[in-house]
């Protein structure tokens, strides 16, 4: 008798199972690899100030230049050479390289990010920067240093009258915060005064107070910054555009601290995004995470689903674990004194009351506790210092966000204004009332 011989049901299933752990045996050996690749290259890299005969602070040189369509310049310098290296608190500093953050998306139930076009222009024309060298905007030698001198933080103590709020922070406050996230809708509002004023939207971070010159802060968002930033998009038609840019401070905004890479501290590790870069035309939003890494030490910074780099522990004197206080919105400042600087918009320049897709809004606000882990902050209209000029709205959990037909929106809240083209603007500033908070 003949016996043929042939493959049983449970034998089958058996090679398909070996075949899958197979499989994802290998996927986790590659990952386990690249792990291993990115710790050793981090390891070799250490931030080495670069000096010449002028001995003065600065980034090492170009390796290579590119000239993007905004008119600006992106100097593409080697990672070990940037201008952290100059910072006394971070010699020979390790630097930490991390993998995308797209678990920071998944974490905070954030859509991940388009998988077309990179938001920012420089990205999109030249793709980045050789591996190894980060971008750095390219500065005037003769512009002086962009500066801030100012905060919601501050505001409490008594603002000065050129700086405008629609901030929210916490309906209740925790002991500790080691994370905060928001995805920031992108506008290009109109900027009154040509010679020193912003708008913008973004997020803080802080810890220590200003009544006793500890408060330090990490701050990160867009601006329009005519002043500093005055490229316009291709077609001389559109106003200027949204500029990423990330700040901090040890010393309430007197001598530490700065913009982008302008000074010492912040470390970049990524080679496409340029902090102070354009924003590209029609991109609707970014997404904004930060979170306090043991491993750095420090405070990660991840944008869209990548991470940037980070500000380190040392840095810093009371933010150097965790933070007292989260606030998310918007801010205006103007030096001109007449009625004109309330010609500064605020977001879009539409009162939030306008809803999707009009009004600037920050969805998806979340916080993090000392675990780490993200949760959806519940929050209260923290300092909105004129409301006749600008506002916020906060919105409950979940929803479209207003009719907008997207999805998970989260916390999120409506803000900014048109000014003085509020009529109750104009008649408030007019009569010399100053702002209060609310």
């Amino acid at each position: 008798m003949e016996f043929r011989r042939g493959v049983s049901g449970s034998q089958a299933s058996w090679s398909l199972y070996w075949l899958v752990a197979t499989c994802i045996h290998v996927l986790l050996l590659v990952e386990s690899l690249q792990d291993r690749k990115l710790q050793q290259a981090s390891m070799q890299r250490r931030l080495q100030a670069y000096t010449d005969s002028t001995n003065a602070t600065m980034h090492g040189p170009a390796v290579k230049s590119f000239q993007v369509s905004d008119g600006s310049w992106i100097d593409c310098v080697p990672i070990e050479q940037q201008i952290a290296a100059h910072h006394p608190a971070l010699k020979d500093h390790i630097i930490q390289v991390s993998q995308s953050s797209y678990m920071d998306l998944q974490q905070n139930h954030v859509e991940p990010p388009s998988l077309g076009l990179h938001p920012q222009s420089f990205a999109r024309e030249h793709g980045g920067c050789p591996e190894g060298c980060i971008p750095v905007q390219r500065k005037d030698s003769k512009q002086p240093l962009l500066s801030k001198f100012g905060s919601p933080m501050m505001h409490e103590q008594g603002t000065p009258y050129s700086h405008d709020y629609a901030v929210v922070g916490m309906r209740s406050p925790k002991a500790a915060y080691q994370g905060s996230s928001a995805v920031l809708s992108v506008h290009t509002p109109v900027v009154g005064d040509l010679k020193e004023g912003f708008s913008l939207s973004q997020l803080w971070i802080s810890a220590g107070q200003y009544s006793d010159s500890s408060l330090n802060t990490a701050e990160v968002g867009w601006h329009v910054f005519p002043s500093h930033y005055p490229a316009f998009y291709p077609r001389t038609n559109k106003p200027l555009a949204p500029h990423l840019f990330i700040y901090w401070t040890a010393d309430n905004y007197v001598n530490t601290g700065g913009y982008n890479l302008d000074t010492p501290g912040f470390v970049q590790t990524n080679n496409k995004w340029v902090l102070g870069g354009t924003i590209a035309e029609n991109e609707d939003e970014i997404s904004v995470v930060v979170v306090y890494e043991s491993a750095i030490p420090g405070w990660r910074l991840s944008i869209s689903g990548t991470t940037i780099g980070y500000w380190p522990s040392a840095i810093f004197t009371s933010l150097r674990t965790s933070a007292n206080h989260v606030l998310w919105g918007g801010e205006i400042y103007n030096t001109v004194t007449s009625i004109s600087r309330k010609a500064t918009t605020m977001g879009s320049g539409a009162f939030p009351d306008k809803g999707y897709p009009v009004a600037a809004y920050q969805r998806n606000v979340k916080y993090a506790d000392s675990s780490k882990k993200f949760f959806d902050a519940t929050l209260k209209s923290e300092i909105v210092s004129n409301a006749n000029c600008y506002k916020t709205s906060i919105q409950g959990g979940g929803g479209g966000g207003g009719g907008s037909g997207h999805h998970r929106w989260g916390t999120y809240f409506f803000f900014g204004g048109p000014g003085e083209r509020s009529p109750a603007c104009v008649k408030k500033y007019q009569m010399g009332i100053h702002p209060t908070t609310n």
